[in-house]
């Protein structure tokens, strides 16, 4: 099976369901297919090489999910490209992954007015309008002319499910390279087959208990691997993607929550923070809401506590993954969220999780070592980066970089990320504990820490943070508050304040940015 064969099969099952909402834009399970069927063949028609990678430039939108389902069904290797990449940084990736043919919105044309000054390998662009600022090396193609030719296929029935001819990559081959960014800071593309896919998707759809009832909010990239887990496991579940593109605008978006009656909300630890500081949002009902879903890095237990507090009705799914393991690895069970404080949770179905030790030996329960996982949906490696790949790949399984200890229930708890223990006069701290600890202050919006240089210690503890609207405090207060919950050697020695922390466009914080500033 490949990813075309999951809209495929869900076709066959719930051909006028509502596959995506898209604004004003509505657009059935057959009327995807059809779509789908038709930009395919016109794929073919450039005649690639068989292994050829095509990007997708697009924001997320009915679009998105037509191109990326096309690809596949043509046989051909998704790259998924963050659309806030500077020139620069996306011609690295599309010189790196050598993509000749592109999909890529019309309101992105100035980024690619730029880049056609740089030695890049494009040689197509399909857009939805005709680019004005073109470049005579390039060819175009306009997606709505493509789609304009689109013929109603008959209705798909099961028989056709199988020895379709024009179904070529089989499940181990692969499906996707999803980029992201290394220990230097480099681009690196995550070699993800439809087998790693798939198998992520079949066991989060189980334990989410999705069904074609089902409805989701999207507010994260599709490019980033948590919104395309969101995407690929509601076409495999026949619901509804509810597309919204305007969190910066966060009552809009609340307001598309209750219009369009979604059953789920999935979005990252800054997504819930502005959602619980800086709207309506513990304010209003949902009755139509059954869940939400964080993953994206760990989020405090105070954080955890207003939203269940907010809504004891719904059910919160904690979740843990990679991009490297397609990306779901463990998930906590809502109605555990109390008794398991701060936990990860337990193995997504068919993935293999052990602790390992510095000496190469599982770690027995209670004791710290590094989660590295096993199964199927550990990836295939990394796209033309060996030394990266050896690091992190060892006999197929995924040495994550992140350490846990394992409860006597079986439960995971993360204490920290190896490269994120700040080694401080002799003592090991955890970033993670510090900001954990933080963020129980109730004048505390957002926060992160990481060690920085120092002449005495060797790593000092830093912490930038950012106060909640109205809120106002100096250095001195902070460390009070945080030396009556931890250890002198954890309070951090250098604070400061911010209006905003930098972030990836997925939504994480990012500290190399602030470690840089």
């Amino acid at each position: 099976m490949n990813l075309f064969q999951i809209l495929e099969k869900t076709t066959a099952l719930f051909p006028a369901n509502r596959a995506v909402i898209y604004y004003d834009n509505k657009i059935t399970y057959q009327e995807l297919y059809d779509n789908v069927s038709t930009l395919s063949d016109y794929i073919l028609t450039l005649q690639l090489p068989k292994d050829s990678r095509i990007g997708i430039f697009l924001e997320n939108s009915i679009d998105y999910i037509t191109a990326y389902f096309a690809i596949s069904k043509a046989g051909y290797t998704i790259v998924p490209l963050d659309t806030s990449l500077h020139p620069e940084k996306l011609v690295t990736i599309l010189q790196d992954s050598d993509i000749a043919v592109l999909f890529a919105h019309f309101k992105f044309q100035r980024t690619f007015k730029k880049l056609y000054d740089m030695n890049h390998p494009i040689t197509h662009i399909i857009s939805e309008k005709d680019f004005k600022l073109k470049s005579p090396s390039i060819s175009y193609s306009d997606f709505r002319n493509i789609l304009g030719t689109v013929q109603k296929t008959e209705a798909i029935s099961k028989t056709t499910l199988t020895n379709r001819d024009d179904v070529n990559k089989a499940p181990h081959e692969l499906a996707a390279i999803f980029y992201t960014s290394g220990s230097t800071g480099e681009a690196k593309g995550v070699m993800l087959s439809h087998k790693n896919l798939i198998s992520n998707t079949v066991g989060t759809v189980a334990y989410l208990k999705l069904s074609e009832i089902d409805s989701l909010l999207v507010i994260l990239p599709f490019y980033y691997i948590y919104g395309n887990s969101l995407m690929l496991t509601h076409i495999a579940s026949g619901g509804t993607l509810v597309i919204d593109n305007r969190f910066m605008y966060a009552e809009t978006v609340l307001d598309t929550l209750e219009n369009e009656k979604v059953t789920g909300l999935s979005g990252v630890p800054s997504n819930f923070l502005i959602l619980l500081n800086k709207s309506t949002f513990t304010d209003r009902k949902f009755p139509y809401l059954r869940y939400f879903t964080q993953a994206g890095g760990a989020m405090a237990p105070s954080v955890i506590n207003r939203i269940t507090d907010a809504f004891p009705d719904k059910e919160l799914y904690i979740m843990y993954g990679q991009t490297e393991a397609s990306p779901r690895i463990t998930w906590l069970p809502p109605d555990k969220i109390q008794d398991k404080v701060g936990s990860i949770g337990v193995e997504v179905s068919g993935v293999e999780v052990k602790l390992m030790g510095e000496d190469g030996n599982e770690v027995p329960d209670g004791e710290v070592g590094e989660i590295v996982v096993g199964g199927d949906s550990v990836m295939l490696g990394y796209w033309n980066q060996p030394d990266e790949e050896k690091d992190v790949l060892k006999n197929g399984k995924l040495f994550t970089g992140d350490l846990a200890k394992r409860d006597e229930d079986g439960y995971l708890f993360i204490v920290g990320r190896k490269k994120e223990i700040i080694k401080s006069g002799g003592n090991r701290i955890s970033a993670k504990e510090v900001e954990d600890t933080l963020l129980t202050n109730s004048k505390i919006h957002e926060v992160a820490v990481f060690g920085v240089n120092d002449d005495i210690f060797g790593e000092a503890v830093k912490a930038v943070i950012v106060l909640r609207e109205r809120e106002k405090a100096d250095e001195k207060e902070i460390q009070k508050y945080i030396r009556t919950l931890l250890p002198e050697y954890k309070v951090p020695r250098y604070i400061h304040f911010a209006d905003i922390l930098p972030k990836t466009q997925a939504g994480k914080v990012d500290k190399k940015a602030l470690k840089k500033a």
